[in-house]
């Protein structure tokens, strides 16, 4: 039997207190971009024939802590609901690295944490678990999920390729061999996630999938037309500066990268397009890929209400924290304490909210997606199965 590979967590660690709630809370542009996909979770829920199936499983794939993808879920229940009446069960399942705030996600079920309303207090028939069992590995059973959701996850790598020069981001990889390596491990970690979901998909299941992506015009999340500063470029800035200080080492600033990568329309289609690529016979078409630009909520909110600048620049400072902290925490030397790495990690949040308090309208950070619909076929030649 083959040795499994085991899987250290990393990248998008939980940031803010267990059982808070604080990722959703803060990310009300992920909200945006849920909701921006609802529509196409729909169609896909209304095209097929769940009277066929003995219960309905529906997954949130990279959940954190499920307060983004609560309405969306909500309006599918509804929808099952609504097509089949009470007796068809429901199963969903919140799928996230076994480090992540699982308690927050129980509590928001449960409606015991303000957000959208929570669809078991209104539907009968519905059951809630989890799996900590990261996306780059087979999650469930072979056929057993009816619909699959996920909202800006897959961006993110399983391994390192490698250290990158002079940035902490890879869109700004100026050395052709680190470039190369970025490209090269997100083509295999794409084909990796899209074979285990095939796996778990039932014949004739789909995934719905709204992913960070760079579009046509060179425009990914937050670093769009609208917005004066990038928020990676103000991030890399920011924690060059604590090393030409003296707080932190230079070579703490070269440890320090974001494993993730922001793919372009081709490089999603990629894995479809070839015959004997392992995604096309397992079973998976994509039905549609688009790109969308979702604004920066933060932004909008300051420009018609404005208020007080010092608030504004925490609170959109904190939706930028969510989910960058681990990566800066990461970097510095395990020679500090873990009280030191948070005093140095703070500072750095600190300074970019007192950058961002000085001009608000020229902060924000709009999220470029591409919104796909993946189909796992009815029969497929290697297997011949219903």
């Amino acid at each position: 039997m083959e040795e499994k590979k085991a899987f250290v967590p990393h990248s998008h660690l939980p940031y803010g207190k267990v059982g808070s709630g604080f990722y959703s809370t803060r990310s009300i542009a992920n909200r945006q971009v849920v909701k921006t996909a609802t529509p196409l979770v729909l169609r896909e829920l209304d095209a097929m024939a769940l009277e066929k199936q003995s219960v309905v499983t529906l997954v949130d794939y990279g959940t954190a802590d499920g307060g983004t993808s609560t309405s969306l879920i909500y309006a599918c229940v509804k929808a099952i609901r609504e097509k089949y009446g009470a007796k068809l069960p429901i199963n969903v399942i919140y799928e996230d690295q076994p480090v992540n705030d699982f308690t927050s996600v129980f509590l928001r079920t449960q409606g015991l944490i303000p957000g959208p309303r929570s669809y078991l207090l209104d539907f009968p028939n519905v059951f809630v678990m989890a799996s900590g069992t990261n996306f780059y590995d087979q999650c469930f059973p072979n056929d057993s999920v009816t619909l699959g959701f996920s909202s800006n996850c897959a961006h993110w790598l399983r391994d390192k390729p490698c250290d990158m020069t002079g940035t902490t981001f890879h869109l700004f990889i100026t050395v052709p061999e680190e470039k190369e390596k970025f490209v090269a491990q997100a083509e295999k970690d794409w084909e990796l996630y899209l074979t285990k979901r095939a796996a778990e998909l039932r014949p004739g299941g789909s995934m719905a999938l709204a992913e960070l992506a760079v579009d046509q015009n060179d425009q990914f999340a937050g670093h769009t037309k609208d917005a004066k500063h990038c928020c990676h470029t103000v991030l890399s800035t920011l924690w060059k500066s604590l090393s030409d200080e003296g707080i932190i080492t230079k070579d703490e600033v070269a440890k320090t990268n974001f494993i993730l990568y922001f793919r372009r329309v081709d490089e999603f289609k990629k894995p479809f397009k070839c015959p004997d690529s392992p995604v096309v016979k397992a079973g998976l078409e994509l039905v549609s890929i688009e790109t969308k630009i979702v604004p920066c909520a933060y932004k909008e909110k300051w420009i018609k209400e404005k208020g007080d600048a010092k608030e504004h620049a925490k609170k959109y400072v904190e939706s930028i924290r969510a989910w960058s902290n681990s990566t800066f925490l990461s970097g510095l030397s395990d020679s500090r304490s873990a009280e030191e790495k948070s005093k140095i990690v703070d500072e750095l949040y600190h300074r970019y909210e007192a950058e961002v308090a000085k001009c608000p309208e020229d902060y924000g950070s709009a999220y470029v997606n591409a919104y796909l619909v993946i189909r796992k076929r009815l029969r497929t030649e290697s297997t011949g199965s219903q």
